[in-house]
């Protein structure tokens, strides 16, 4: 099989992420790795041709976690004891050529759940009731910018695939949570 015909749609232009020290550098990069079975319904591949890949988030939380202050680890990692706990799914596609005489072109979908977290401040600055304010993270809402930076995908046998998707999640703090922030 040549992997290099196949093509790869969903990736991010990656001059769309922007990283503005203490507003939105909250970030990390994750790998979500996965052996898809084609369904029993569908033909064998014989060569792999596409994927499609969209990311759709679920569900962000923030949660309290160990501070470790100003001493960090030997990674140079600093847990501030908040972190953001980001859910979502990687919707993907994979078009095919089957292992049949006549060859058609087949596809098979897949939904991969993931999460991931990100550490974040214990305060933000947030824009809330026409002004800037410094919120507790508890209290604020996040939106969560996705990158599909890189798509790889391999032909186990005619009926399983080998995904490996490297995507990078952005938080940037948009506003304070007014149910918890009355009061």
């Amino acid at each position: 099989m040549d992997d290099s015909l196949v093509t790869v749609a969903g990736l991010c232009d990656i001059r769309g992420i922007n990283f503005t020290k203490g507003v939105d550098n909250f970030w990390t990069q994750i790998s979500i790795q996965e052996n898809l079975n084609i369904p029993d319904i569908k033909p064998e591949i014989e060569q792999i041709t596409g994927v499609n890949v969209a990311v759709r988030i679920i569900r962000k939380k923030v949660i309290v976690t160990p501070s470790t202050d100003s001493c960090p680890n030997f990674e140079g990692k600093l847990l501030t004891g908040r972190k953001l706990i980001v859910e979502g799914e990687l919707c993907q596609t994979i078009s095919y050529i089957a292992a049949r005489c006549e060859q058609p072109v087949h596809s098979a979908r897949f939904v991969i759940p993931f999460s991931a977290f990100i550490v974040i401040p214990k305060s933000v600055r947030v824009w809330y009731k026409e002004d800037d304010h410094e919120v507790d993270s508890l209290h604020t809402i996040f939106q969560i910018n996705t990158c599909l930076e890189d798509v790889f995908v391999k032909k186990i046998t005619p009926r399983e695939v080998f995904d490996n998707v490297m995507l990078l999640l952005q938080a940037v703090p948009v506003t304070a949570d007014i149910c918890h922030d009355e009061g």
